[in-house]
């Protein structure tokens, strides 16, 4: 019996000071990812993992009126939904002059303030007020289209505004890369070469948390260490993709597969023929998409580029924006150091353009 006191003793004693070494390390910042349990956060502050959600037919999205913070090595930013979960200010007074944006994370602003983010740059550069339906969490263009036929357009507007990142989005509802998952979002099956049918996985969880991820969602909500392990994690997967697919030189402008790039193709169609708006489809590339294209990669052949341009001819209501075709000087500047996303300078770079095409029209 004595033994056993000792033992919990010594436990104690190591998860104290394991705490309070965890929570220097947290305060000194010098890690990559910072995390604060959920016992320590201020009031209508939660975790990250609980402001996104994923019990929407779309996938993620957000919980109601609530705020959560991301700290990086290169960035601080919080996160504040409205009374419907968009990130953004009320929607409660609507226009229908107003602005639709979907997308994923770089159409929600991922790591910079809202102050920062493209949408309150365009909204200070036209002077139009835009409602913001951009989510993370592996978001991508049948998710695009759903969230708008089924919950954006209910909202009055003018035009819409689409954010494409062919480093992921051609292939984020591509059920082959994700066989197997239990996540609550839907993916697209190929019926024939005219049609595509959207599912959802029989077996789907809404915010699905295995049992080890209950466990680790236990010690993030309640224990300083958890940072320790968050970090450790987060490296050890880096040096797992880096041993087995070397520098990250896939492209999703030029690398894409082929019959990805034909149901992205349908699924914009769609989305343009559902809103009947003046509808901006705003193409972002990632560095390698540029060092590609700086190498010799012949973008003009591309099939969802040559779509997208055949779109913008001949179709009255639709411009295509490509982000490619205005690099900067110094294109580092545009994106996060330590993440990818746009820093403030990207944000607002990516704006401008935009901007300057919905005034001209």
């Amino acid at each position: 019996m004595l033994r056993l006191k000792n033992f919990f003793v010594i436990i104690l004693f190591l998860t104290i000071i394991f705490e309070l070494l965890s929570f220097f390390i947290y305060k000194l910042n010098i890690l990559e990812i910072a995390h604060k349990p959920k016992i320590y956060l201020s009031q209508n502050f939660v975790p990250n993992d609980e402001w996104w959600t994923e019990e929407n037919k779309w996938g993620p999205w957000h919980i109601n009126n609530a705020k959560t913070e991301q700290k990086r090595s290169c960035y601080q930013a919080t996160y504040i939904s409205n009374e419907i979960g968009a990130r953004d200010e009320s929607y409660k007074i609507n226009s229908s002059n107003n602005i639709i944006l979907i997308g994923d994370s770089f159409a929600e602003g991922y790591g910079v303030n809202l102050n920062n983010t493209s949408q309150k740059y365009i909204e200070n550069f036209t002077g139009l007020n835009v409602l913001n339906f951009g989510v993370s969490k592996n978001f991508g263009i049948v998710q695009y289209y759903q969230i708008y036929s089924q919950f954006a357009k209910n909202y009055d507007h003018s035009k819409l505004i689409i954010f494409f990142l062919p480093s992921n989005d051609f292939s984020e509802n591509d059920y082959n890369n994700w066989n197997g998952s239990k996540r609550y979002r839907p993916y697209y099956k190929k019926i024939n070469n005219e049609n595509y049918e959207i599912f959802i996985p029989k077996d789907a969880v809404k915010n699905h948390k295995s049992k080890t991820k209950k466990i680790k969602k236990f010690f993030k909500d309640y224990f300083w260490t958890s940072n320790l392990f968050i970090n450790i994690n987060y490296n050890y997967k880096i040096y797992r993709a880096k041993k087995k697919y070397g520098n990250d030189t896939f492209s999703g402008y030029f690398d894409t597969k082929l019959d990805q790039q034909k149901a992205a193709i349908y699924f914009i169609k769609k989305l343009i023929t559902e809103a009947d708006k003046d509808t901006y489809l705003v193409s972002i590339p990632r560095l390698q998409d540029f060092n590609k294209l700086n190498s010799g990669e012949n973008l003009e052949e591309v099939f969802w580029i040559k779509s997208l341009n055949n779109m913008s001819k001949n179709i009255k209501n639709f411009t295509f924006i490509d982000l490619i075709k205005y690099p900067i000087l110094n294109l580092e500047e545009l994106y996060l150091k330590c993440d990818g996303h746009w820093t403030p300078k990207g944000n607002k770079w990516a704006a401008e353009i935009i901007s300057k095409k919905i005034l001209k029209d």
